[in-house]
């Protein structure tokens, strides 16, 4: 019989300029530690595809074969727009200055290191924040993968 299926929960999702950055949650941030956890965000979604290239062989049949190259991943992070957040702050910033940042996917806080969750070097690609005036500021941040994912 399979197993049970895998929740899709995050305790916390924090971003960071360095990934040395002291993980704050929002109970812990202050005027001289901000929180670096992000607030208002119900969404956040991983995608990895492989580049590929097309190749021939000795002997082909005439149909194309290819080869798998790179690894990409795409993340999209959604939620509501907080005024103040100073993650979701950092993370306009870095969309305009064009700097890598890191997005902590937090599933277990109290889990052994490597097993807590993953973090991830991104590229803020979109920062857009709006909605019907009649209603909450909602965000959507499209981010793009520079390297591999790190388990911490």
């Amino acid at each position: 019989m399979a197993g049970e299926p895998d929740v899709l929960y995050a305790q916390r999702i924090h971003f960071t300029p360095s990934p040395t950055t002291t993980l704050v949650t929002l109970e812990d941030g202050t005027v001289e530690a901000p929180a670096t956890e992000l607030d208002g965000i119900s969404e956040c979604s991983v995608a990895t595809a492989v580049d590929s290239v097309d190749t021939n062989y000795f002997g082909s049949d005439g149909f194309k074969r290819n080869a798998a190259t790179l690894r990409g991943l795409t993340l999209n992070v959604s939620g509501h727009r907080i005024k103040g957040n100073a993650a979701q702050d950092l993370m306009e910033t870095h969309m305009l200055s064009g700097q890598v940042g890191y997005l902590h996917v937090i599933k277990d806080e109290a889990a052994t290191a490597g097993q807590r969750g993953v973090r991830y070097v991104v590229r803020i690609m979109s920062f857009d924040s709006g909605g019907p005036s009649s209603d909450v500021n909602k965000l959507t941040c499209s981010l793009t993968g520079q390297g591999a994912p790190v388990k911490v």
